[in-house]
């Protein structure tokens, strides 16, 4: 796995895992993060989580975040990093398959209120390699994390390429 020592030292964090195009990244994205030994739980919404396919879900560390018992799933998701000692909430800001350059700021509030930094993961299906490109800290500014992303997944191919978009940040 390709930049490991980024994420070295960084006991929490919410990590951005992009180009989700498939369900298949969801699982080498989980093989990836396991073989470098971080744990992790991959966030996804609630709709995931029904017969059969929710075995699935939880089999490669899923976890349900939207509609749990009436919570706001940034409070939620915040409260699970506060009390853990290490741990790394995967999430694509991308949404679904759908090709979109409106990504998700979810995953920003996230990681401000729980105070710990974005980690920056990917699949790049052309190159073979899966790895971390960056860890951010400074969260202050949305549209400054937002081109820092765009300018982190440029050039990552992903399994169905027309179907990923980096974010626009206007």
């Amino acid at each position: 796995m390709v930049g490991v020592e980024l994420i070295q030292g960084v006991a929490k964090s919410v990590m951005v895992m992009a180009p989700h195009t498939a369900y298949r990244d969801a699982v080498i994205g989980r093989l990836a993060l396991q073989s470098i030994g971080l744990k992790s739980r991959l966030l996804g919404k609630k709709e995931l989580f029904f017969f059969p396919m929710n075995i699935a879900m939880y089999a490669i560390g899923g976890m349900p975040i939207r509609g749990i018992k009436g919570q706001n799933s940034v409070v939620h998701v915040a409260q699970i990093l506060k009390e853990a000692d290490s741990l790394h909430t995967v999430i694509c800001p991308e949404g679904g398959f759908a090709p979109t350059d409106k990504w998700s700021l979810g995953f920003l509030y996230m990681a401000r209120r729980a105070n710990v930094p974005v980690s920056v993961a990917y699949l790049d299906f052309k190159t073979k390699t899966a790895g971390i490109k960056d860890v951010i800290y400074d969260l202050d500014d949305d549209k400054a994390v937002m081109r820092r992303l765009r300018d982190d997944y440029d050039g990552v191919t992903a399994h169905v390429p027309e179907w990923f978009v980096l974010p626009n940040v206007s």
